[in-house]
């Protein structure tokens, strides 16, 4: 390739799926995320891409698009009116929950308030005129009253002149050490079947990452304990922990044990491997609507998918294999394959929030190696 494949990533977060697709090649020219402690750890990581603060309703695509306000960048003007020629993101959809109870079924996806952060993607891809589009979600999306959302994204892009397909990918199917389902969509508008530009699995039970061989050679934490620079005390002791030890100087942030109350380390000490707040006497039990909680890892499995919020215990199975505690931060990005030199700053709430919500940087390498090896290589000069 002798052209740099060029991207925008919106609704950004933390940069997970931005790592993903550069790791597979491209260069991510600009990103755009709102919140401004996520965007911080944003830039800290991704210096060279332009980060856009601000609400994406009021970040102008083109010259002719929305009216330009003062302070706020024209996307094209930062491509240097060159093409984009991927656009990614995973727009939040407030009105939808895989119970499928709050969208209202007589209003239209794209009508519905709740749901305005979707047309934003949609008018992006319709005033900068991306080869390829990619778009993470849940996966409910796909099968909605009976498909009915589905339906309505893809006859949006469509109408755009996009090929678009769908598929639900697992994030353990791809070398993550996490049991992770998310919706895709990818829509391309060079004549190409987009079902064909999905990543093969590259793993399956016999191979799966498990949680240990992604953890295991960080050092044991108690309660409270923990630097925010930590350095390794271990060898690595798989090939995982090997990728994911990338720093220059042995050094890595973020491995800092939460702090639990007394009588949260005592329910922490009486559950197993792979046990929850269920297997506990009925007198030890706490009131909590989270079917796995107080749940500790397995360390020869892959772990479930990890909440937002990775220092309470009642909301899943977020507790060390070994230790009496909550993941840490370090441990919940290497789960979620970030690697050890990426940098997460802000409270344990929003840091929380910059791992539990993003794309694992491995899933998104993946699709992007995909489309790089079936769009882009060899055949970039003449799109």
């Amino acid at each position: 390739m002798d052209k740099k494949i060029r991207a925008l990533d919106l609704f950004a977060g933390a940069g997970g799926f931005s790592y993903g697709i550069e790791s597979a090649g491209v260069e991510v020219i600009a990103a755009i995320e709102f919140d401004e402690k996520i965007a911080t750890t944003y830039k800290l990581n991704h210096p060279h891409t332009f980060m856009i603060n601000k609400d994406i309703r009021k970040v102008p695509a083109t010259k002719d698009d929305i009216q330009a306000l003062e302070g706020v960048p024209i996307i094209s003007d930062i491509f240097q009116e060159e093409s984009v020629d991927i656009i990614f993101g995973g727009p939040p959809c407030q009105g939808f929950s895989m119970a499928g109870k709050r969208i209202r079924k007589e209003k239209s996806f794209f009508k519905d308030e709740r749901n305005l952060l979707f047309l934003e993607f949609l008018r992006m891809v319709e005033k900068l005129n991306p080869k390829v589009f990619i778009i993470e979600n849940v996966p409910g999306i796909l099968n909605f009253d009976q498909g009915r959302v589905k339906k309505e994204i893809y006859e949006k892009f469509s109408k755009l002149g996009y090929d678009v397909s769908s598929k639900v990918l697992s994030a353990e199917k791809f070398g993550i050490p996490q049991k992770r389902k998310r919706a895709i969509f990818i829509g391309n508008r060079l004549g190409i079947d987009s079902a064909n530009l999905f990543p093969e699995e590259t793993n399956d039970e016999s191979n799966e990452v498990t949680v240990w061989e992604a953890i295991g050679d960080l050092p044991s934490l108690k309660s409270g304990e923990g630097e925010e620079l930590s350095g390794y005390e271990t060898l690595p002791m798989s090939h995982y922990q090997q990728i994911m030890r990338n720093t220059k100087d042995g050094k890595f942030f973020n491995h800092v044990a939460s702090v639990h109350q007394g009588k949260t380390i005592d329910i922490l000490k009486m559950i197993k491997p792979g046990q929850t707040m269920k297997d506990l006497p009925k007198d030890m039990q706490t009131k909590s609507v989270h079917s796995g909680a107080y749940g500790r890892m397995l360390k020869d499995e892959p772990s479930y998918t990890l909440t937002t919020r990775i220092n309470t215990p009642s909301v899943g199975r977020i507790t060390h294999p070994i230790d009496n505690r909550t993941i840490t931060p370090r441990e919940a990005a290497r789960i979620q394959s970030f690697p050890d030199s990426y940098h997460f700053v802000g409270d344990i709430t929003t840091v929380g929030m910059q791992i539990g919500n993003s794309v694992p940087p491995l899933l998104g390498k993946a699709i992007g190696d995909s489309i790089v090896n079936k769009i882009f290589k060899n055949s970039h000069r003449k799109l």
